[in-house]
């Protein structure tokens, strides 16, 4: 299973960016089937709707071996009909900013990304192609190279909205276990998330209500993902912390609650 750091090599400062950056990656999962199916309902009304515009700030912090490293995250979404633009955006000190964006479609059966890019030093861009179930991937000008979707791929940040839109049309069950498909780099590849309980999750907006949802690791090297969904922000994240198999760190917390 591929690592949800993508981005480093053994030297220093590549891995500091690689654990600060992968924040905004992955953590973003999305998803493609759970144990119970979810209920289709209009995502413009009802109790579940979407708000039209939601900002989320974070406060970010990490440790890689001696090194404390902080950092700030801001989580945007705009939903204009049923084509939605989101964006995640971390900006590390000295290092820079990382901004990933997506764009698609909110229908009443999910969230179906239609494009996203990855914009550092270097640009990524994926295009995916629901008619012919295909995605197109290119980084800066490289060779595009092409490959099979699966019914309900989402990309690192779209997985953000489509697992918080199951939990808004559902009770959330502890113990419950998804199989997402998320498209990066390397293709569509499957993630494994265990919804474990809901518990009080400390953060700079305060204590809250949050629901743990682990990454289900099946190789010793796998980075380890948590991420606490509240109901309080749509059940999107209120914390995400990784942790490395050598004991490297990176926790990102809610910094306030959005305005109503």
């Amino acid at each position: 299973m591929q690592s949800a750091c993508e981005l480093g090599t053994a030297e220093q400062p590549n891995r500091r960016q690689c654990l600060a950056w992968a924040l905004a990656l992955g953590l973003a999962g999305g998803g493609a089937a759970q144990a119970t199916p979810a209920v289709q309902m209009n995502p413009r009304k009802g109790p579940s709707a979407w708000p039209e515009r939601l900002q989320l700030d974070y406060e970010v912090s990490a440790r890689v071996g001696s090194l404390p490293l902080r950092a700030s995250g801001q989580l945007q979404w705009l939903l204009q009909g049923d084509l939605y633009e989101a964006s995640l955006t971390m900006r590390l000190p000295l290092v820079g900013a990382r901004i990933q964006r997506s764009r698609g479609r909110l229908l009443p059966n999910g969230v179906q990304p239609l494009a996203f890019s990855d914009q550092t030093r270097r640009l990524r861009r994926f295009e995916l192609d629901w008619a012919a179930l295909r995605y197109r991937h290119q980084r800066d000008h490289e060779a595009e190279q092409v490959g099979p979707l699966q019914t309900g791929t989402q990309d690192r940040l779209s997985l953000f909205f489509e697992l918080a839109r199951r939990l808004r049309l559902q009770p959330p069950v502890a113990d419950a276990l998804w199989t997402v498909p998320v498209l990066g780099a390397g293709g569509v590849q499957p993630w494994t998330l265990r919804l474990r309980a809901q518990e009080p999750t400390e953060t700079p907006a305060g204590v809250l209500p949050a629901w743990r949802l682990e990454r289900h690791n099946t190789q010793p090297e796998d980075t380890r993902m948590s991420l606490w969904l509240a109901e309080t922000v749509h059940f999107l994240p209120v914390r995400i912390l990784l942790q490395e198999p050598d004991g490297d760190w990176a926790d990102q917390r809610l910094r306030q609650l959005p305005q109503a």
